[in-house]
């Protein structure tokens, strides 16, 4: 158990703080010439015994890789690539939290491509949204998703490759790239693409209320930024093992990982979905000693820590992002996992936790906590950008002028400029700050629902809902549940002459699980003659939200 903290005085570090200071630690000269996959891997590699990642499969399986194999494989990866893209192409993951998921992550920048993930919850019609809006080039999956993939690329043409990570051949298609034999026959040697720090490097989705989900652009700067919050709210230090439980299809998968490799450390994924005994047992198993995962899945281990009486648990630090933690949920932490669990937040846009608990910092329970080191955050007002004082309710806003900060939205210039407002990037949270400039969270200005962590645009999951024949008209707001936050409720008008019965409601979760995405589908559906609507025909969620809640 290690002592002592990366951010000693916050007021001081954040009155020191230059950005310089994380860019000294790298080994480039200056942002114009940076490539993550430098920065988080190559450096690291001369030291073939320091272990990059830790994995456990789902089904038993074991595997450790070091910093060193990392390199070599996904030099391997890059050189695959180098044959089916060009530099700026897009290559976009669909597969679980296995090893070659990180792999081609890594190989991707290598390479010069622009990585981008989709969780394995979205079906056919996020997939291919998603990949035909970027005109994305090369699909990496495996046999288990190769279906849904072939279905998605019917409305994807750009797609001109799919790479398929399969270990006897099967799920591989005629025109398909063997991810196996392909790595088996590629050099181990490459050099890193020469790109630049304002050189495109990510490329996510994230949910909105007004429209599809927008890509969200970052750059390869974007590292130094998610090494500030690694090095301080994270406080990784030697000989850590980091078990960030957020898949690399959302972006606090490569948040958590690539800034953690930034620093060396050493991290531990599990393939498989929550389940608290499992979980107990992986963290009795494996040296884990910094746990960030989602307010959902501590209070289910709360639920059943029983589970945890015979472990043997190393944890030294533990942070949460999402949702607001309960008091309760923070002394439960205290007292049975022996650390205190620091909430966080962020967005896809900010392209980091920007607003944190640190462990040398009082922690007030439901607080967000406070702005990290080189981020300027306030509470404004949305119509005038002007911060409001202490105490008052305005919308969450950053200044987009450190490095993590997102380029734009990918072909949406109109809808980048929308989100400012006198140079304040608006988030669309509401909150307000106290008298010591801690954040709290008082929800969404718009209709975006968080369940279980997940961003959920409501959009997307009334146009699934709009798809089934017996559905004319659908609407969904949150609705508060005690283990998820909230959940997905949606009010819907039947088709003309459809009965409306416990059957169909099970067929119409079960359509909107199946082609958009296992965590976006409602969990609960009302029947309604009509919906509530202004004089212009919108619907009225605000009415439908207050009737819920």
């Amino acid at each position: 158990m290690m002592s002592g903290h990366n951010l000693h005085d916050y007021d001081d570090e954040r009155e020191t703080f230059e950005w310089d200071d994380i860019f000294d630690e790298a080994d480039w000269d200056s942002p114009e010439r940076l490539n993550i996959a430098h920065e988080v891997c190559d450096r690291h590699a001369e030291n073939r015994e320091k272990v990059a990642l830790y994995y456990a499969g789902k089904d038993g399986e074991r595997e450790k890789l070091t910093f060193w194999e990392l390199a070599e494989r996904s030099n391997r990866f890059a050189n695959v690539l180098d044959e089916l893209i060009e530099s700026g192409d897009r290559v976009f993951s669909y597969m679980p939290r296995i090893p070659e998921h990180y792999v081609a992550l890594v190989g991707t920048l290598k390479a010069g491509g622009v990585w981008g993930g989709v969780n394995e919850r979205f079906g056919p019609d996020g997939i291919s949204y998603r990949l035909d809006d970027c005109d994305a080039k090369v699909v990496v999956t495996t046999p288990d998703n190769r279906d849904t993939v072939s279905t998605a690329l019917d409305d994807a043409p750009s797609v001109e490759h799919v790479i398929v990570v399969s270990d006897d051949g099967t799920g591989i298609r005629r025109g398909d790239v063997s991810y196996r034999a392909a790595l088996a026959d590629a050099s181990r040697e490459y050099e890193t693409a020469e790109t630049g720090g304002e050189d495109d490097a990510l490329l996510y989705y994230t949910s909105g209320t007004t429209g599809l989900a927008k890509g969200v652009l970052h750059k390869h700067r974007w590292v130094a930024g998610v090494a500030a919050t690694q090095r301080f709210a994270v406080d990784l230090q030697p000989g850590d093992c980091y078990w960030s439980t957020g898949d690399l299809g959302w972006l606090t998968g490569p948040i958590n990982t690539l800034g953690a490799w930034f620093w060396g450390a050493s991290l531990f994924t599990y393939e498989g979905e929550f389940d608290p005994e499992t979980w107990a047992g992986l963290l009795d198993e494996f040296p884990v000693s910094v746990l960030f995962s989602v307010p959902t899945a501590y209070r289910m281990l709360r639920e059943k820590e029983v589970v945890l009486e015979d472990i043997d648990l190393d944890l030294r630090h533990a942070l949460s992002i999402g949702e607001p933690l309960s008091a309760g949920v923070v002394e439960w932490g205290e007292e049975t996992l022996g650390v205190t669990i620091h909430d966080t937040y962020g967005q896809t846009e900010t392209g980091n936790m920007i607003i944190n608990n640190y462990p040398t910092m009082e922690v007030r329970p439901g607080s967000m906590g406070r702005p990290l080191p080189g981020v300027e955050a306030a509470v404004v007002d949305p119509e005038t950008g002007e911060p409001l004082e202490p105490g008052e309710t305005g919308e969450i806003a950053q200044r987009g002028d450190y490095p993590c900060f997102f380029a734009e939205y990918w072909n949406k210039p109109e809808k980048t400029a929308e989100c400012f407002v006198n140079d304040w990037y608006l988030s669309g949270d509401l909150g307000h700050v106290d008298e010591d400039g801690y954040f709290w969270f008082e929800g969404r200005a718009d209709d975006v629902i968080i369940s279980s962590g997940y961003r959920i645009g409501p959009f997307e999951v009334e146009s699934s809902l709009g798809e089934h024949p017996a559905v004319a008209e659908a609407a969904v707001v949150p609705k508060p549940h005690a283990e998820r936050g909230t959940i997905v409720k949606a009010y819907v008008v039947p088709s003309e002459g459809t009965n409306p019965t416990p059957q169909l409601e099970e067929d119409i979760k079960q359509h909107v699980k199946e082609e958009l995405s296992a965590h976006e589908y409602p969990r609960e559906i009302e029947f309604r003659d009509d919906l509530p609507k202004t004089v212009t025909g919108k619907i009225r969620r605000t009415e439908l939200r207050d009737e819920t809640n």
